[in-house]
């Protein structure tokens, strides 16, 4: 029988972990000072990065077995991650950056139609159809406001593309849960859900230019910050290249 034999470096999360927990105590006085929760996180992160010769899909498995249930572990690691996600970017700034800019480069007969493709665009980006149409929602008003579109028709285009780009989101709730539960890949789902309603976001978008075209959407640009629509950008981007989405969302 081949023995195996114990790598001393298979201890470092565990002593990353009790140096900064006790450690922090030490220090601080206070061993609550630091959360547990944070000295876990730091831990589980090294141990990830650790022994390349393992794909990180591996070792995430693994790390969700020995967690609980490998399906729900991973889900609720995505969730809390995409909640993250979502909160940081648009407290930095993002959300209003990538209105304005849609706004600055859009033709004014397209707005009502960049609202659609905005919506659609953040929502696909942050994984929450709610959480895109509480932001955008203001801003629609504030266009409506502006030119002569209907509030009403302002609002049900943000709906609409708030929930196109859900649908499509590699992080939305609905879309982690359905794809761990049938055992499938985010890509394959996004590609069949992808052609399944490009046509109906087509027929809208033509649609929303035909009953504004004569209509007055002049409206006052402003100004955006390409730093803060880098991290959106990112999310689809790599999201689409296939990476594991804990590493696009970390």
């Amino acid at each position: 029988m081949k023995e195996t034999r114990g790598n001393g470096l298979a201890l470092l999360p565990l002593g990353i972990f009790l140096a900064l927990f006790i450690g922090s105590g030490i220090i601080t006085g206070d061993f609550y000072k630091l959360p547990i929760l944070v000295a876990i996180s730091i831990a589980v992160g090294v141990a990830l990065v650790m022994n390349r010769k393992e794909s990180f899909n591996v070792k995430v498995e693994r790390f969700a077995k020995g967690a609980g249930n490998p399906d729900i572990m991973i889900m609720v690691l995505i969730f809390v991650l995409a909640g993250a996600f979502s909160e940081t970017a648009k407290g930095m700034g993002g959300v209003d950056s990538t209105v304005n800019l849609a706004l600055t480069i859009l033709p004014p007969g397209f707005i009502v139609a960049g609202i659609f493709v905005i919506g659609a665009f953040i929502s696909l980006a942050m994984g929450t159809s709610m959480g895109t149409i509480a932001a955008l929602a203001p801003i629609a008003v504030g266009i409506s406001g502006q030119t002569d579109i209907s509030i009403a028709l302002a609002m049900a285009t943000v709906v609409g593309g708030a929930m196109f780009g859900d649908n499509l989101s590699f992080i939305s709730d609905t879309t982690i849960a359905a794809v761990r539960s049938q055992g499938t890949e985010m890509k394959d789902k996004f590609k069949t859900n992808f052609l399944i309603v490009l046509p109906a976001a087509i027929i809208t978008i033509v649609l929303l230019v035909i009953v504004t075209s004569g209509s007055d959407t002049q409206i006052k640009a402003h100004s955006f910050d390409w730093i803060k629509i880098l991290p959106y950008a990112g999310v689809l981007i790599t999201a689409l290249l296939g990476w594991n989405v804990l590493i696009v969302l970390t």
